[in-house]
């Protein structure tokens, strides 16, 4: 899997063995499926951190790897057998050879794997798309439908926070629905250029630019760049009071909350874990001249985006979503560290977990 995802989310009506992403913000099902093979063809990918889960997925003691990719830097990576090729005429050619071998499934193996598909896709209906008592939307449900309102030659557009996790899992992108993440370096700040540079390359079809309250403050003004040059794109705003992501990560690995939620400080603690400060996103799009929509349910939502398709200036949807609703976690693991020196006794439960995983799942030699 390549960290530039364009591929299938919520598998509908392809091959039961389209397993979605992979990875450490890939779906569970990818991840028990890789973590067991016992040949892994790579194409196009850098194998980074995320890809590998920190070298701990690939779990079969005589796994082996071959990597079809341009680069050979990249061919040979875990010891793979490389094939400095193009992708698809790699492909071509690996396939033709298999079927002169007179290769063939495994037919037990494709049911086991078809019927670990249909799995998920039942999770994916009774429980991430389903409606919370007491919660307001999730932002998977959020992804959901934006996915069902995108037809052929529209564009999703996502980069830094939790968004680019939900769609790498989520987003279905048959039909000519295409996404873009740029996910090798978490660039914050970089969708709205992005969708920028999307519609000067692609004048048809909607390009939608999600993102997150946390991305979005760092750098909105390309809005006035869109308004500026007639070039109409649709940002659809999940507004979830902070920096999300790596609020969750930070509880994770210290077992603390510090700053990454937009809130005032409270007085009597001295730390900013006062109420949440309201933000107006709507008004402030506005002020830089795009349309704004605000949007909370279902049905507000797909109304909304009916409404950006058809007008011909930039639109902003903002939605308020769960804030600690998150996607299903992808059982694998990623070397993030907890504190080896502290004080503090969660950090120290969280420090031992750590050891404990990393040594019994890194691996670096195949």
């Amino acid at each position: 899997m390549g960290e530039t995802f364009a591929g299938r989310g919520a598998i509908q009506n392809d091959s039961p063995l389209l397993l979605s992403g992979l990875g450490v913000t890939g779906t569970p099902l990818a991840g028990k499926v890789a973590a067991e093979a016992d040949l892994v063809i790579c194409v196009g990918t850098r194998l980074i951190d995320f890809t590998t889960g920190s070298h701990s997925l690939f779990q079969d003691p005589n796994v082996r790897f071959m990597h079809i990719n341009v680069s050979g830097h990249d061919a040979y990576k875990l010891g793979a057998l490389p094939i400095v090729a193009d992708a698809r005429e790699g492909l071509l050619a690996l396939t033709a050879a298999a079927k002169k071998a007179g290769l063939t499934a495994n037919s037990n193996y494709v049911d086991a794997v078809s019927q670990a598909r249909k799995d998920w896709d039942n999770q994916l209906q009774t429980d991430v798309y389903v409606q919370h008592p007491n919660e307001l939307i999730s932002q998977q449900q959020l992804i959901r439908i934006i996915n069902d309102q995108a037809v052929e030659g529209d564009t999703i557009i996502c980069a830094a926070g939790t968004p680019p996790g939900d769609l790498h899992q989520l987003w279905d992108a048959t039909g000519g629905r295409h996404c873009h993440l740029e996910f090798g370096n978490s660039c914050m700040g970089y969708e709205i250029p992005a969708g920028l540079g999307v519609r000067m390359a692609n004048p048809e079809g909607q390009v939608v630019v999600f993102i997150g309250d946390g991305t979005y403050i760092l750098n909105p003004m390309e809005l006035i760049t869109a308004v500026q040059e007639g070039r109409k794109i649709t940002l659809v705003l999940s507004e979830n009071h902070g920096f999300q992501s790596i609020h969750r990560l930070q509880r994770g690995r210290t077992g603390r909350s510090f700053a990454n939620e937009f809130r005032t400080r409270d007085p009597k603690a001295n730390k900013l874990e006062g109420d949440f400060i309201e933000i107006d996103f709507a008004k402030n799009a506005e002020s830089m001249g795009a349309r704004a929509i605000k949007a909370s349910t279902e049905d507000e939502i797909r109304a909304a985006l009916l409404e950006a398709r058809e007008d011909t200036q930039t639109c902003v949807i903002v939605v308020e979503t769960e804030k600690y609703r998150y996607q299903p976690g992808s059982d694998v693991w990623w070397d993030v560290e907890a504190a080896e020196v502290t004080n503090d006794p969660v950090t120290q439960e969280l420090r031992a977990a750590y050891e404990e995983e990393r040594g019994k799942l890194q691996r670096f030699y195949y």
